[in-house]
């Protein structure tokens, strides 16, 4: 109970300072738009926003320092290895010339300027110009937001990647952003064709519709409306708005007012938007159980570059076809798969399927995270046996992994001990080395996981996932994490939290 209550303050809170940030510009600003709905609701929008300051374009730069800063760096949303000095770093000086990631941040306009042929004002809109990688942001070139299975480029990580579509409706090619900022980008656009409602109808792109209402394309709005109930409203979000509104004028609608989209083109369409008692739609979002079942193909891991916490990852015995399953006593099952050269195509986390860990950690210290059973693997006591604990905050749960023709997979508490397969057994468990147990090899799948690392630690800072494991919020405070989240089950650190 005190928990439900603490979980309430916090959504109080929300709205308090959502509330406060209103009064602050005036709560009238939306009035206009009070018991409007749909395609008026988007037009009575566009009335009130469309009036604003237009910035320069070498405005831009010095907008970046109050807008899109974090901890003195910019924040930038297409790569997570970046540390640009704002004013220092631009693509162009210091000999800058954006050739690789990491070589200097430009100006990206989110919704590519070719789309509505470099006209102002929005060519210097600040809500959709950030500051992005150069190299990624090259790699994008004007291709429509999308999701691809098969990207043929990817920004270190895969935390953005390009490639064809793989979103039902649209075969392109299409840039992919991390889970963590598709809603941030969703919004973007929301905001984009409902302020130039006026001139959207004579915009050329793939995801737009060549009108006023809609705007989008089918498969565009779908996938955006999801985007945006997926990945709610950050506070990084919140304050950006804020920040802009001081220098701009105006302000996103459908940040001050979570869910908004769906009143103008999703699920609330025949409710009317109320500026001063907003109701907040609630549109379900995420299963209250891990998927099963999930067919996913794995290529051998040979190097340990290929060790990244961007992906998923298969224990396999090789020369037995097998792979690591659920918790059996003390020990792991061993589940037949088949290898095709170098590569495992499975279901997995299934019943009676491998399972596919989550890599966390750092190099000497990887931790292996059962999304399933919601445990680390670990070693309890140096015996021929491979545990579970539901924490990652000592040796037990940290494991050295080396590649070679096999993969080693050391624990760090029982040094002397290796997961190995027991093929007379039937299972796989921690051995020592001259127990004659046969090697195993890692396998990683095609695909990213979005987690970056899911180890816990003590910091006030935390990352969010959802229970499918994507992350919808980096290094937030965790007073703050779940404000504004959509009824579900998330996950912070290692415990999951359940918002009503």
């Amino acid at each position: 109970m005190e928990r439900n209550l603490h979980k309430r303050i916090i959504a109080l809170n929300t709205l308090v300072i959502l509330a406060l940030q209103m009064f602050a510009q005036g709560l009238e600003y939306y009035k206009n738009a009070d018991g409007k709905k749909e395609r008026e609701l988007k037009t009575a929008l566009a009335q009130i926003i469309n009036n604003h300051t237009q910035l320069t374009y070498n405005g831009l730069w010095q907008a970046y320092y109050t807008t899109d800063v974090k901890d003195g760096k910019i924040w930038d949303m297409y790569s997570n290895t970046t540390s640009y000095t704002p004013g220092t770093d631009q693509v162009g000086q210091n000999g800058n010339q954006g050739s690789k990631e990491g070589d200097g941040y430009n100006r990206e306009h989110s919704m590519p300027k070719s789309w509505f042929n470099d006209e102002y004002p929005m060519y210097t809109d600040l809500v959709h110009v950030i500051p992005t990688d150069g190299w990624v942001n090259s790699g994008r070139g004007n291709n429509p937001f999308g999701e691809t299975s098969n990207p043929s480029n990817q920004s270190s990580g895969g935390f953005s990647k390009w490639g064809p579509s793989s979103i039902s409706g649209y075969t392109g090619t299409v840039f992919e952003p991390n889970d963590e900022y598709k809603g941030d980008f969703a919004r973007i656009y929301f905001y984009m064709v409902t302020c130039y409602e006026d001139k959207v109808s004579t915009w050329k792109s793939d995801m737009l519709a060549n009108n006023a209402y809609p705007a989008f394309t089918e498969w565009a709005q779908d996938m955006l409306l999801r985007w945006a109930n997926e990945d709610p409203v950050s506070q990084k979000e919140i304050d950006r708005n804020e920040a802009v509104y001081k220098l701009q004028g105006n302000r996103n609608p459908y940040v001050d007012y979570p869910g908004l989209e769906q009143y103008v083109w999703g699920e609330y369409t025949d409710k009317t938007f109320s500026y001063a008692n907003y109701e907040k739609p609630d549109i379900p979002t995420d299963p209250e159980d891990p998927p099963v079942g999930d067919n996913r193909t794995f290529t051998k891991v040979t190097s340990e570059n290929q060790l990244s916490p961007e992906y998923t990852y298969l224990i396999v015995y090789e020369s037995g076809a097998k792979a690591i399953g659920a918790t059996e006593r003390t020990y792991r099952s061993s589940i037949d798969v088949t290898l095709s050269g170098n590569t495992v195509t499975t279901d997995v986390n299934g019943n009676g399927q491998p399972r596919a860990f989550i890599l966390g950690g750092s190099n000497g210290a990887y931790t292996l995270y059962d999304n399933v059973e919601e445990v680390y693997l670990a070693l309890n006591s140096s015996d021929n046996a491979l545990h579970g604990n539901a924490t990652a905050t000592t040796d037990n749960e940290k494991w050295n992994i080396t590649i070679s023709d096999n993969t080693s997979i050391q624990n760090n508490a029982y040094p002397e001990r290796y997961i190995n397969c027991n093929p007379s057994a039937n299972r796989f468990a921690c051995y020592r080395t001259n127990s004659n147990q046969q090697p195993v090899a890692l396998y990683r799948s095609t695909m990213t996981t979005g987690i970056v690392n899911i180890t816990p630690d003590n910091s006030t800072k935390v990352d969010v996932y959802t229970i499918t494991g994507m992350k919808i919020r980096s290094q937030v405070e965790r007073n703050d994490a779940i404000n504004g989240l959509s009824k579900g089950i998330y996950i912070i650190g290692n415990k999951k939290y359940l918002v009503k």
